[in-house]
């Protein structure tokens, strides 16, 4: 039987504890972390996160590495950063894929939104829909009333994508008639544009817009809120009257969930201040916009789009693949 001196000790173990865990979350961080990619090396996205991680040193005093884990549409990196460890020093880059589109589409996936603290978007960037040279449409209503005469092929790099979702949602609004033809990459899809394999595209402005400014491709419209400044004569589907169109996709940070307040209020700091230096901003593309924000609101655009973009899903039936 202990004794009433062990008995003390043990009751005033968690007492000591206390000083020490606050201690090192206070000091957080004292090794250098990791933010884990969801793609290869190479693209924007690659480009922005080893730009941030430079901008970040100073802020935290730590050095912050790129561990990319590219695969499933950014599944096997979110799914890497859900069971870390809940000490901060592992962060994902969140793609929208993996926290959107892919829980909104119904996919068998072994983490969920309650597994992550969300921190803050880091941009939000828009879709814009294009024609090839020879498609004689000037316009979407001139796109669409082709369309509704016969099916028209359209490129983007996946099914259940916001490039699919998008041109399901112009059909369901238009009554005009689509078909997705599934491409490896949105480049693929412009190169076959000029060359006159396929007639439409709905994906990302860069693969698109050297060949719009050089006439190989005509850009229809934007997905984005407001006109943007690389495209001042392209409209928005908003001012063309379909504002069911009007969207941007983001990509964010977060941490697992369960990591301590003190070390989530610190990342926050840091990353919000790095992402709105002017390193880091002039390497965005001209449809990409800065989108600091708190985790609660992070939190809940992102509940709130999943909702909305899974109502459509269910509406046209789309399916991944």
């Amino acid at each position: 039987m202990p004794s009433t001196l062990n008995r003390r000790a043990a009751l005033a173990l968690p007492t000591l504890a206390l000083p020490t865990m606050a201690h090192a979350q206070d000091s957080f961080p004292t090794r250098p972390l990791r933010l884990v990619l969801p793609f290869g090396p190479g693209g924007v996205s690659d480009t922005l996160a080893r730009i941030i991680a430079e901008q970040l040193r100073p802020l935290l005093g730590q050095t912050v590495t790129i561990d990319p884990r590219p695969g499933s549409n950014g599944v096997i990196a979110t799914e890497h950063v859900a069971h870390a460890a809940k000490d901060g020093y592992t962060i994902g880059y969140m793609a929208y894929g993996s926290m959107v589109t892919g829980p909104a589409l119904g996919q068998p996936l072994i983490y969920r939104l309650e597994d992550f603290a969300l921190l803050t978007a880091i941009f939000r960037a828009a879709q814009v829909l294009a024609v090839a040279r020879d498609v004689p449409a000037r316009s979407v209503a001139e796109l669409v009333a082709l369309a509704k005469d016969r099916s028209l092929a359209y490129g983007t790099v996946g099914r259940g994508g916001p490039g699919h979702i998008l041109m399901e949602m112009l059909a369901g609004e238009t009554g005009a008639r689509f078909e997705n033809a599934v491409y490896r990459t949105e480049a693929t899809v412009v190169q076959d544009m000029l060359g006159g394999a396929i007639p439409v595209f709905m994906g990302s402005l860069m693969p698109a817009l050297p060949q719009h400014l050089e006439g190989g491709i005509r850009i229809l419209a934007i997905t984005s809120p407001e006109r943007i400044a690389a495209l001042p004569g392209v409209p928005t589907f908003r001012e063309i009257g379909l504002d069911a169109l009007t969207f941007q996709y983001c990509h964010g940070i977060a941490v697992p969930a369960g990591t301590p307040s003190p070390i989530i209020a610190r990342l926050h700091a840091a990353f919000s201040t790095a992402i709105l230096t002017g390193a880091v901003r002039s390497r965005m593309t001209p449809d990409m916009t800065p989108d600091i924000t708190s985790p609660e609101v992070f939190t809940a655009n992102i509940r709130r789009e999943t909702a909305a973009l899974a109502a459509v899903i269910r509406a046209r039936g789309i399916t991944a693949g």
